[in-house]
């Protein structure tokens, strides 16, 4: 709730990256399985061991991306996370072969309350605040968020955060360098 009221801190701390992201593999194998969707997570060899993350925030994100992606796939379907070094950033994908968001909406998911209009039953949906949040922390972290989709092909979330960050650090403005 501090994130989504834009008084979020983080905690950032160094992680074991490849070990944070096999526990999320596992978290989720079993509602992979539940579900009857394929899932399967991708990491690129040269990926930094460490990183300096807020561990509790970064899993919120993706937790939060990867059980949207779960709700809005099928039986049948495709869930993939993969995580690659880009640069000084690590890019992280996840990718479903669910419903889609209609291309008018897609300007306003990141928006808090905003819900797209999908065919997910009224008693699944949210409180339209996970993907609001999810900026906020990616943010705050000093990387980006975007998303693209196709109606009846799936959604594919990217996001890029520094393999490092400075800890108390505030959003860089627009054009700054940032000095690590």
């Amino acid at each position: 709730s501090r994130f989504a009221a834009g008084g979020g801190k983080l905690d950032v701390r160094p992680m074991v990256l490849e070990d944070f992201l096999l526990d999320l593999e596992r978290a989720f194998r079993v509602l992979a399985m539940q579900r009857q969707v394929t899932f399967d997570v991708r990491l690129e060899v040269d990926l930094p061991h460490e990183v300096l993350w807020d561990q509790e925030r970064i899993n919120e994100v993706l937790g939060n991306l990867l059980s949207n992606a779960f709700k809005f796939t099928g039986r049948g379907g495709r869930v993939s996370l993969a995580v690659a070094r880009e640069g000084d950033f690590v890019r992280m994908q996840v990718r479903d072969t669910g419903a889609g968001i209609p291309p008018d909406q897609i300007a306003h998911i990141f928006e808090k309350f905003f819900q797209a209009d999908t065919e997910t039953p009224t008693a699944l949906r949210g409180t339209g605040l996970g993907l609001a949040i999810a900026k906020s922390i990616v943010t705050a972290h000093g990387g980006t968020i975007g998303v693209e989709s196709r109606m009846g092909s799936g959604t594919t979330f990217t996001i890029r955060l520094p393999g490092r960050v400075v800890r108390g650090a505030a959003p860089a403005p627009a054009g700054a360098v940032a000095q690590t």
